[in-house]
């Protein structure tokens, strides 16, 4: 069964999370991502997360694994000059262009959205950098931990007095940049069977990490309240404190509504807490947290977590177990939604290799992890062969250097 992008081109000059994150959907969904690499070590993620010695001597780890599967790799140093020609080439072949250089970087190489227009009038072209490509801090260098700091992320995760603001546990911002990158890149091509015009995608991390806290910010701008630190509460629950220590693991409970945390209460055998008047409403359990926490902690430590979600759960309140990752990829229901996929093994490794699916399935066509990630520079000939190039002209072009 065909998939929603068969057929598009992708020529993808990003590394390490949020621009390979967006390109890495759409290759899911059948568009043809030549990934370009510079001949002498390839993308930065290839080192972050190696497993091992053989990981590294593969080119391959568990950052660019998760990010790169589906894709072709086509070794060229961009700054070399006979690399131009090459580039146009493919790009007149193409239908999608994405980069997250710096802002500006492009433009210095000559590959901006203006020249490269000239080449494919209707070209899509997507730049994703940490803070934009215009205002004052516009080309300014930006990991993850960076905008999730500047963007206020921070001062919302973590305890008053205790760890102070704390980023979360992952590249949250990276993949908020991805994610927008790609419904962005999706949005542009169906305008574009439209109106059969291209458009410019200028996508910022920080743009993309504000979108995510946007109840937060929308909640001081309109009334007046600044986020705080809230460990492992919720700005939107009943103030009921949501992570408990059972006598086995930990376990989640969000009571979102003033009946459920009522239901809970009953659960457990403890109406003396809705009687109490500093727990009869929203405001009081958020302002005595601290003891509505010790009095549930007394009770939920006399069963195991499993047994107080089953309980929960057939009253009406949603709770969870607190997983680690093996534990999660042992769940039942994991495992029928096909999350994880296996694929051969990249060359240089002796066994399948795992990955990560597509978060959603289509009637028909749904995305799929069909090839494993490309070692540096494995697709250069077949690549340069569809834009034209002989055989001779490769090699001539890899003993200057210019590919790999």
């Amino acid at each position: 069964m065909a998939k929603v992008f068969d057929g598009v081109r992708v020529i993808d000059f990003t590394q390490v999370i949020a621009g390979p994150y967006a390109s890495y959907q759409l290759a899911l969904q059948g568009a043809d991502v030549i990934k370009l690499e510079h001949p002498s070590g390839g993308d930065q993620g290839r080192v972050m997360m190696a497993g091992g010695p053989d990981f590294l001597d593969a080119g391959q780890s568990s950052l660019f694994m998760a990010f790169n599967s589906n894709k072709r790799s086509l070794g060229l140093d961009l700054k070399h000059p006979d690399s131009r020609p090459i580039l146009r080439k493919l790009i007149e072949s193409a239908d999608v262009v994405v980069e997250n250089f710096k802002a500006g970087n492009m433009a210095r190489m000559g590959l901006d959205y203006d020249t490269v227009r000239q080449w494919k009038p209707d070209i899509v072209y997507c730049s994703i950098s940490g803070f934009g490509a215009t205002g004052p801090l516009a080309g300014k260098a930006a990991y993850d931990p960076v905008i999730q700091a500047h963007s206020g992320m921070m001062t919302l995760t973590g305890y008053e007095g205790i760890t102070g603001p704390t980023k979360v546990g992952f590249w949250v911002t990276d993949v908020a940049a991805g994610i927008h990158a790609a419904y962005a890149i999706s949005s542009a091509l169906f305008g574009r069977e439209r109106t059969g015009e291209g458009r410019y995608i200028d996508l910022s991390m920080l743009d993309a990490a504000i979108g995510f806290i946007s109840p937060m910010v929308l909640h001081y701008l309109n009334c007046g309240v600044a986020p705080q630190l809230m460990g492992n509460g919720s700005p939107a629950s009943t103030g009921a404190p949501s992570i408990y220590p059972t006598a086995t693991n930990q376990m989640q409970v969000a009571t979102a509504t003033q009946a459920q945390f009522e239901k809970m209460c009953g659960v457990v055998n403890r109406p003396d807490l809705v009687a109490d008047p500093r727990f009869a409403d929203r405001q009081g359990r958020a302002d005595h947290a601290a003891a509505l926490y010790e009095e549930l902690c007394k009770t939920y430590q006399t069963g195991g977590a499993r047994d107080w979600v089953r309980k929960l759960e057939a009253v009406g309140v949603p709770a969870g177990v607190v997983n680690t990752v093996p534990e999660m990829l042992d769940d039942a229901q994991v495992k029928h939604r096909n999350v994880v996929q296996q694929v051969p093994p990249p060359r240089g490794l002796d066994k399948p290799m795992a990955m990560v699916n597509a978060s959603f399935h289509l009637s028909e066509g749904s995305p799929s992890v069909d090839t494993p990630p490309p070692y540096l520079g494995q697709h250069t000939d077949e690549i340069l062969g569809e834009i034209g190039l002989s055989a001779d002209a490769i090699g001539k072009l890899r003993r200057e250097g210019v590919v790999g």
